[in-house]
This record gives structure tokens, sequence and C-alpha cells, in this order.
């Protein structure tokens, strides 16, 4: 949310085509080339503050998170400063796993693909305690635990819980047959399977993290250590099958076994205003140790002195610095006071005098990623008119992408065309949608033919309704009502200018060209994450909102393959809306299950130019995350990761 400028942060895409992460590698390199990383020396010290995007404060400590809590800001740019996974992916600008930051050695694949065998580097805890196979174990019975479909109901007021965000039906941990722990650093994971190991590797145990079982192993704050996550409610061993058949001892409560120390952990994380202070987040392995944090999202991270890592932090302090609105990040960097900022859109043409007057260098922030809008297919009254791809055909040929990106964005972006990344840049495949045009560009007069072709009277600048209720052809389609009208709400995060701009833009050209009437409420961006990642379903449907625009889409991280199981499978624990299409679903399993390099790439294209096609929400402009702005004598900083990940442990002020 698996985010970006909120639920992953503002990345905005289009399609990259490659033949695995191997050709990612080399694609990035030489796109990157002429942006050499900044030199590091013995030399630091100094405070370096990082502005946190307007309105999106980090709210969640711990990486098992649900959804509600998921986004770029708790994971990328707070909790994995404490907390490591298992393997790490990104630096020096790739997309690409990163063997020196990992917790691990990468991971060996054995009997065709269906067992790998993980060893870990001998790494310690802050306590000095070593980080061992039985910490990774800890953690695949706490995720089994929480993301079994015959757990006890997690997530409620009377059972509280945290479920997981990157949950997807089959996927994993249910994927895995078996782990087990067969040395002190080494254990194994049988799969199901065969998979794709590129995919397998990440994909599913990028989403792993040693957790340190000997200080978190407890049902209760201050109880006792034990080993209560191998109780009868841990999952260790299950069945050859999809999903698999797990039946908690205790029914119905979250009290004991391996879902009641993950209620606690998420009981612990719930309570931000302790953070600081809570001995439960003092054991960490991540290069940082939290020191200070107030509930409106200022951090004040210091080195962890056990760290294992390399580089060690050189900084002394490294700061969260939360803000409401971009005006008011932009007083901060006009003052000076904010060593990593962010110059807002409408702001931009102030770039010259912060550069020469405060001493700022600009660079743009690109994510690996797309940007979309949600759709809630659940919702009773409107969903049936969203599940028409008629309908979302007309909607999408109303966003004025290259017109949004001159008037809102400085000329500064790219149309964003489907579910992959534009960045780094890359050529088209052939064989991809994009490489021939935009599928989808702006054509009022499309929009209109698609409605009136399949039943609607259009009222340009008045309320489009269904004309032909029914399911034949030139009818409205299922689930539509006689004289229902065109009327949508949209969930809007606040904080920006350029998607406040944009999305008036929309509601403007929706109403003049189509007839079609959205109402616009702005709320805060944890408000709208949660709102829209409330578990809809079409058995629980939602209907508290109809579009949701959290200022973004999506960056691929923990699922840093770019296929969309995690976003865009039936069932997914981040597919907004629950959007859901048998063809979909068959197009991301193969390229889950693709043999080679070959299969893998043409499975790859195939799925990107389905939901090219089939518009699982509504693609917007793809821009740069935003236009970073640093102090020039920051160190360590360049390039930027395209995962959305800082980095503190590389930084040092020169001049400190």
């Amino acid at each position: 949310m698996e985010g970006w400028s909120p639920v992953r942060i503002r990345i905005r895409s289009s399609v990259i085509r490659i033949a695995g992460l191997a050709a990612v590698a080399a694609l990035v390199a030489t796109a990157l080339g002429s942006a050499a990383t900044q030199a590091k020396s013995n030399a630091g010290g100094g405070v370096v503050s990082f502005a946190e995007l307007a309105g999106t404060p980090p709210t969640y400590i711990s990486p098992l998170m649900s959804a509600e809590h998921e986004s770029n800001a708790n994971l990328y740019q707070f909790s994995n400063f404490m907390y490591l996974p298992l393997y790490w992916f990104g630096g020096d600008g790739l997309p690409v796993l990163n063997k020196k930051l990992s917790v691990a050695d990468p991971p060996v694949f054995s009997d065709n693909d269906t067992v790998a065998t993980v060893t870990l580097k001998h790494w310690d805890w802050s306590n000095g305690q070593p980080i061992t196979a039985r910490d990774v174990i800890f953690w695949m019975n706490l995720l089994s635990a929480v993301t079994d479909p015959n757990a006890p109901t997690v997530g409620t007021s009377s059972n509280p819980g945290p479920g997981y965000f990157a949950a997807v039906p089959g996927g994993f941990p249910e994927n895995v047959i078996s782990y087990q722990q067969t040395g002190t650093y080494t254990l194994t994971f049988k799969m199901n399977a065969s998979y794709n190991p590129t995919w397998f590797l990440y994909n599913e145990l990028s989403q792993v993290y040693p957790l340190p079982q000997a200080a978190w192993d407890e049902l209760s704050a201050n109880g006792p250590i034990g080993d209560y996550d191998t109780s009868a409610e841990a999952r260790t061993t299950l069945p050859n099958t999809t999903p698999a058949s797990y039946v908690p001892a205790n029914p119905g409560t979250a009290t004991s076994g391996a879902l009641g120390v993950a209620v606690l952990l998420n009981n612990e994380a719930s309570d931000i205003s302790t953070y600081a202070s809570n001995p439960f987040w003092k054991v960490v392995d991540g290069p940082f140790t939290l020191s200070q944090f107030t509930t409106d999202g200022f951090a004040k991270l210091v080195p962890n002195k056990a760290y294992s890592g390399e580089p060690k932090p050189r900084v002394s302090a490294f700061e969260l610095l939360p803000f409401t609105s971009n005006a008011a990040e932009f007083d901060a960097l006009r003052s000076g006071s904010v060593t990593i900022g962010y110059l807002p859109t409408e702001d931009y043409g102030q770039r010259a005098s912060l550069e020469k007057d405060e001493n700022y260098e600009l660079n743009p922030w690109y994510l690996f990623g797309f940007v979309y809008a949600g759709l809630n297919f659940t919702q009773p009254t409107v969903g049936p008119i969203f599940r028409q791809l008629y309908f979302r055909q007309a909607m999408q040929s109303l966003v004025d992408q290259k017109q949004w990106i001159k008037a809102y964005n400085d000329g500064i972006g790219q149309v964003d065309n489907g579910p992959v990344p534009t960045f780094p840049p890359n050529n088209p495949d052939e064989s991809s949608l994009e490489a021939h045009g935009q599928v989808y560009p702006y054509d009022p007069s499309k929009a209109v033919r698609l409605l009136t072709d399949n039943g609607w009277k259009v009222n340009p600048d008045g309320t489009s309704y269904c004309e032909k209720p029914g399911t034949g052809s030139g009818e409205c389609g299922a689930g539509i009502k006689a004289h229902q009208e065109a009327n949508f709400g949209l969930i809007l995060a606040s904080g920006s200018t350029e998607a406040t701009n944009e999305m008036e833009a929309y509601q403007s050209t929706l109403k003049a060209k189509a007839g079609i009437n959205i109402t616009i409420k702005q709320e805060p961006f944890a408000t709208v994450i949660a709102t829209m990642d409330d578990g809809c379903t079409y058995s629980t449907p939602c209907s508290d909102w109809d579009i949701a625009n959290w200022i973004g889409g999506w960056s691929y991280d923990p699922d840093f393959f770019p296929t969309g199981e995690e976003i865009f499978e039936t069932g997914a624990g981040s597919n907004v809306g629950d959007y859901s299409n048998a063809t979909n679903d068959a197009n991301i399993l193969a390229t889950n299950t693709a043999s080679n390099a070959s299969a893998e790439h043409k499975a790859l294209v195939k799925y990107q130019n389905f939901l090219a096609e089939n518009l699982p929400g509504l693609y917007l402009p793809n821009v740069p995350q935003q236009f970073t702005m640093f102090k020039k004598n920051l160190k360590g900083f360049l390039p930027q990761d395209v995962y959305d990940i800082l980095y503190p442990q590389d930084y040092y002020l020169a001049n400190s």
C-alpha cells in the first residue's frame, strides 16, 4: 500500500518490458550511468532532518502491519530503520536485490525449485543476542496465524489483530507447505509447487522479517517470555493444499498461541504515544533506534551501536519532520531548516532562489511503480456501474493526462498506461500495447459514445442516467437500475495542491462532457487508506466510499518483481475495491510460475497488456514522487532509491 505518496507513495507509471530482474539491473545501470553515486568518506556527524510528505506521518512501527497501516511512510521511511527484512531490495538507484544490506545470503533453490534454503549472516540484535533461524520461524508463525483463513477473526474491536497487508489467497505463506529450522543460522522453505525463483525471492521471501523471539514471544505486556508462537495455534507444517487447512486451538479467541502473540504485537504497535519509551521497541537490528517520537509524526532516531551491517551510521541523529501541508513544508525550505525536503509543484518557480539563498540542490525522485485511483467494485449502489468495462473506459477517456502534466506539474511527467513502472526509462517491447501509443487517450466524444451505446442517457452539464437497464446488447449491464444516475463520491488525501487541481479538473470535465458527477471529500491520508482498505469484499461490501485517490498509487515493495498478485489478484490484501477478473488471475499465476526467462518475459507482457485495457482502476499521470531539495553539503544521499527507501546510515554533513 505494498506504499509512495501515501499507500505506496507518489509513484507514477507506464510499462517495463523485461526478461527478468537481471535485465532490470542492466537497464537501470544504463539509465543512471550519468548520475554517479556521491562519494562517501569517514568524515561525518551532525543531525540530518527529512521532511515527511504533507499529511503522511508514520503511524505504525511493526513490520507486521495490516492494510490499514500500510504505507511507504511506515514501511520504508520509519520501521525499516529499526527492523530489517531478511532480504533487502534497492540501493544505489537500482531495483535489484541488495546482498550487502540483507540479513541473509541469497537463497539456494533445489528440488525443481520447490525448496529454498536460507542461511543467515550471523548478525546481532541490539541487546547482543544473535539473529538466528528461530527469529525467522517466529515471524513465519505469527504471519501464518494472522493470514490463515480459519484463524479467529482479527482486526475487530472484540478480537484485535494485525491482519497482513500483503496477504494473497493461496500466496505467501499459504504456498509454503512447511518451514523448518535446520541449524542455528539455517532454515528451509518447502513450497507446494515449482515457482519462478526470481519471483519467489523478490515477491515472497521479500516479505520475511526476523523478529526478536527471545524478547517478544509473550502473551501480555511484561509477561513471561516463552515459545507461545509454536503452540497449537502456530502453523509450522501444513497439508499440501491451497489454501492451507488450519484449525486454531481456541476458536474465537486471540489470547494464546501465535495469534495471541501477534495480537499483543499489534496492541503495542497501536500505542504510538509510547514508541520512544516502550522497552518493547528497544530491541532492534537496524542501523537506528528510536530516541523520540510524537503522535503528530516527529521522530528522532539515533545510531544503533550494535548494528552489524555496513556502513555504520555517521550522523549523530536522523529526524523525521511532520508537515500538515505543502505550504508549511515550503516555509521550512525557505528558512533552510530542513536538510532533505521537497519543492511543491506549485512553488517550482522558486527553485533558483532556494538553491542560491539556502544552499539546496534539486533532484527529482522517481519510483518503481505506477499511479491510479481505486474504484470500489463492492459498493452496493455504484459497484455494478464500475464493474462494466465500458463505463471504466469512458471514465478513463476523460482523464486528460497530458494537460494535467502541463498545467499542474510544469510539464514534467509521462502518461500512465498501466500497472508497471516507466522508471527507469525503457523502450517498450513491440508486443506491448504501450509501444503503440496511449491505450486510452483523452477523448470526450468516445466517452459519450461508450455511454450512449450501452443504454445511458447522457446529459452534458447535467446528470446522466441509465435509460435502458438490462444485460443485453445496448443495455446498461447487470445490477444497474432504471434511471440510476451517474453520481459518485471521491475521497482525496489532503495536502497536495497538484492532486487537488487534478481532481477538480476531472470533476469539471466529467460533468461538462458526460454528465458524470463526483463529489470530492478531502481527508487526511491515514483516513483515506483506512477507509479504502477496510476489508471490502463482495460478501461484505463497503458502502462508505466510491472512488479513492490517496495521492498516488503503488510502488513495488515488498513485491519487488512487477507482477500484480498483491494488488490486483482476486482477494489480495491490498486489492483496493476488490477488483476481480479470472483472466487477470491466470495471467498473474503465469508470471509466478514461469520456468525460464523467455516464459517470464511473455507472461509479464501478457499481464501488463490485459490490465492496460481492462482498467482495475483509473490510471493517472506519471510524475516524480517529489522534487527533492537537499542541502549541498549532505553527502551519501544520491541516487535516490527507486523503492522510496531512505538510507540515513549513508548520510553525513561535509562540514560536521
